[in-house]
């Protein structure tokens, strides 16, 4: 993103990170029962070779519950945001990434609404296995959060790199919904490879070159 969108940005947002609120594009009305209007909980997925066997692997969305171990797959619509966070905590709602090969164990994610994005980044540090990046939709009152990049290491997933970002970026207007192939301003795919910068750091920035993005460079796992 180039250094005036970011101070547009500070411009809109401050210097903290202001609190959540529920928007028009988070609803989505699937049924009414008693006059209860639900949400519908979108499940992600995403497929590539996660294993490195050299076979696709589909990776999934869930959200279980840590009291019932059912599946959610809508909750009840509130008017504002700390009503959604009571309800999904009393329900005890637990994201978890699955294989459909089964040959990983599922991936955690703790208490939250669901995932803003799954995507795969491909092979960035050469051991032949995709890395995947990942930014949790979690039930707090805070728009800053942080984007995970994981490798599949002996049948469990492991933590890369991590770095900020503003769920800002997962903003859309009316029918328009972003592709979620990309993180807007913040993990970006240009000229071959994959670009990046760290909210937290841009927002301490003393320098020009703080405010660039920069080639994402991520270590092996194992």
């Amino acid at each position: 993103m180039k250094q005036t969108v970011y101070l547009l940005l500070l411009f809109i947002f401050g210097f903290t990170c202001p609190d959540k609120e529920i928007s028009e594009a988070e609803i989505k009305e699937t049924m009414r029962d008693g006059g209860t209007t639900y949400i519908h909980i979108d499940k992600l997925s995403v497929t590539g070779d996660f294993d490195g066997d050299g076979k696709t692997d589909t990776l999934v969305q869930n959200n279980i519950s840590k009291i019932t171990g059912q599946s959610i797959d809508s909750i009840p619509y509130f008017n504002d945001w700390d009503s959604l966070v009571q309800f999904i905590d009393s329900i005890g709602s637990d994201v978890v990434l699955t294989m459909l090969n089964g040959k990983s164990e599922p991936l955690h994610l703790g208490s939250a609404f669901g995932l803003y994005c799954l995507i795969n980044i491909g092979d960035n540090n050469k051991d032949k296995k995709d890395e995947v990046a990942l930014v949790v939709d979690y039930c707090d009152f805070s728009s800053c959060n942080i984007c995970f990049i994981y490798t599949l290491c002996e049948n469990k997933w492991v933590t890369l790199k991590s770095f900020g970002i503003h769920e800002s970026a997962f903003d859309y207007e009316g029918e328009t919904q972003l592709n979620g192939t990309e993180i807007e301003g913040f993990l970006e795919f240009r000229e071959k490879q994959w670009m990046y910068i760290d909210y937290y750091k841009w927002f301490e920035a003393k320098k020009a070159k703080d405010t660039t993005m920069n080639p994402l460079r991520i270590k092996k796992g194992c």
